[in-house]
């Protein structure tokens, strides 16, 4: 059993007596997302979508704490799911939506694909049954620990091995952009990526590609921080008494205005929108107006 886990990063946000702790864990064959919050909730209705096509992949949804709320019920904690890659990263006008929330929500996200997976993928199929929940509590417990997710995936019968080491550029390359997964305001370059490395704009730009292309994050570091930053905005404007102003200083927006514009972008409804149908979330009928 491999031992190591490279590329890690880990943030955290508050706001009042909300919080979130996010943990990311790249390896080759699985992306591992570990995540708790106290106070949020969220809703896939007001996700933003990644770039790209949906992929023939499945995303192991394990909820620890918590509840999962869809068009098929109301589910407490513990219970997983495998998700289509439409119903959590690429959710579009079709897509089946669900919602977690509960005094506390602690999720582990897992991407696979396909071939390795042993259950059917999508919301219609409901809940899966899984004999990892010890494994599960480890890792959210301790994610960057070595070994606690190649000990997960052994304890789901996912026949995936972690790579010990990847190559010199790629860990470089991510030292350098972690603090962007770290610090939702930060923002950089190829050419302050390349000057922080001491390389070419041409190298910097070549690994980056690779990286994203490697690890499954997207079209590219920028669009997965996009994407990143959007979504927990939308969570974050679910916490009690946070204003729209707050939160997009919290996740890096210049003002309200400018966080108001990358919702319109995304294709979502403005801040105050989302963030009322949130916090009263019994009309879960219908996809947002600007969604399609």
């Amino acid at each position: 059993m491999y031992d190591a886990i490279v590329l890690v990063a880990t943030s955290e946000l508050a706001i009042g007596e909300a919080r979130m702790r996010s943990t990311l864990l790249l390896e080759r064959a699985v992306r591992g997302t570990v995540i708790r919050r106290d106070g949020l909730a969220f809703d896939t209705r007001f996700a933003a979508r990644a770039a790209g096509r949906a992929e023939p992949c499945g995303h192991v949804f394990l909820l620890l704490d918590g509840r999962f709320v869809h068009d098929g019920g109301v589910h407490e904690a513990p219970v997983a799911f495998v998700l289509a890659d439409d119903e959590i990263e690429r959710v579009g006008p079709k897509s089946r939506t669900f919602r977690t929330d509960g005094p506390r929500v602690t999720v582990i996200q897992l991407r696979i694909e396909r071939k390795y997976l042993r259950w059917p993928i999508g919301l219609p199929h409901g809940p899966i049954e899984v004999a990892g929940w010890d494994a599960a509590r480890a890792l959210a417990e301790q994610p960057a620990e070595p070994g606690r997710l190649a000990a997960l995936l052994a304890a789901l019968a996912i026949p995936i091995e972690i790579e010990m080491e990847e190559p010199e550029r790629f860990r470089r390359l991510w030292g350098a952009l972690q603090p962007l997964y770290t610090e939702y305001g930060a923002t950089a370059s190829i050419k302050q990526l390349a000057s922080a490395l001491g390389m070419s704009m041409r190298q910097v730009g070549r690994d980056a590609k690779e990286l994203a292309s490697t690890f499954g994050v997207g079209d590219g570091y920028r669009d997965s921080l996009l994407m990143l930053r959007l979504r927990t905005a939308v969570l974050m404007l679910s916490a009690e008494g946070a204003t729209v102003a707050e939160v997009a200083r919290l996740v890096g927006y210049g003002s309200p205005i400018a966080m108001a514009r990358a919702f319109r972008d995304a294709r979502l409804p403005p801040p105050s929108e989302v963030q009322n149908r949130l916090r009263h979330p019994d009309d879960r009928a219908g996809p947002p107006a600007l969604r399609g």
